[in-house]
């Protein structure tokens, strides 16, 4: 018999998911491949919505990777699409980055003009504080089923009354030495941004720690009960190898789990078993067989 699945209310946030997952490819690649789905009609620069400009920007540069540092001549633009009428958040939308310098240097490396590929970032896939239209996971599906994914990010959910700043800078180090160096503080969120640790089908990327109730409230502006103040996330960034479907259908992808596992028991002492799978298991069942359901409705209110 299987173990049963552990229940939890609203309020333990104790819960994990794949947050963003992106793809890097010929930008003549992904034209035809919109063109195909029916999106290609629909992208837009962000500079015509501000709330999404404003959060691409804070998402995709940071304290901890200036990716908006490129080619003067070829300067970094970011288009989107967006599923959900009126949107202000990135949950919901797809991003293109074209001419970031994190692309200029692959184009380098591969000897290829600037601008030949491009960056395809669906983010804000586990938000138990937003609603996420289906739409979203049809067309991550679509892209999983015919690109290869570039990275992505899977994200442990807790509860831990002490402060995210400078002073746990030493203790979120040392739990992930084994994984990842080059460790900063910068206001409510810790990062390690040189990652360590491979395996055969994975290699990590980078890890952050930081304030999800302090995130959400003051600086999406979003109004959430007192009683998740204690809300933080352990997110880890995973450059991924081979195909995704090979890559669920084989269960490759426990390999992550493992890493999380180890990173999240040293940071709190709370998993000692691993994390919860909650969302992540529903999120890799859904990208199996995509008629499988999927919870999209917000938790955290």
């Amino acid at each position: 018999m299987k173990p049963k699945t552990p229940k939890f209310s609203a309020e333990d946030i104790v819960d994990c998911g794949i947050d963003s997952i992106r793809f890097v490819m010929p930008k003549a690649t992904l034209n035809g491949f919109l063109k195909k789905i029916e999106l290609l009609g629909r992208l837009r620069l962000i500079s015509r919505n501000k709330t999404v400009k404003d959060y691409a920007e804070y998402k995709l540069k940071g304290a901890n990777k200036p990716l908006f540092d490129a080619d003067e001549k070829h300067p970094c633009k970011i288009r989107y699409v967006s599923f959900k009428r009126g949107t202000k958040s990135l949950s919901n939308t797809m991003l293109v980055v074209e001419n970031s310098s994190e692309l200029n240097d692959l184009c380098k490396k591969r000897k290829k003009p600037f601008g030949y590929y491009v960056c395809v970032v669906f983010a804000g896939l586990f938000q138990p504080s937003r609603d996420i239209f289906k739409e979203t996971y049809r067309i991550l599906g679509k892209f999983l089923r015919r690109f290869k994914p570039y990275s992505w990010d899977v994200a442990v959910d807790f509860k831990d009354r002490g402060d995210v700043n400078s002073k746990v800078k030493g203790k979120f180090k040392e739990s992930v030495k084994e994984c990842a160096d080059d460790v900063i503080s910068f206001k409510t969120s810790i990062y390690a941004n040189r990652g360590l640790k491979s395996g055969k089908f994975y290699a990590v990327d980078k890890v952050c720690l930081y304030d999800k109730f302090e995130k959400q409230t003051n600086y999406h502006k979003q109004k959430i009960d007192e009683k998740f103040k204690d809300w933080k996330r352990l997110e880890v960034t995973f450059r991924l190898k081979g195909k995704f479907m090979d890559f669920i259908e084989n269960e490759n992808f426990k390999e992550c789990v493992e890493v999380m596992d180890e990173i999240a028991d040293k940071l709190t002492g709370e998993f000692p078993f691993g994390v919860y799978l909650g969302k992540f298991n529903e999120q890799i069942a859904y990208f199996r067989d995509m008629r499988k359901r999927l919870n999209l409705s917000k938790t955290i209110f």
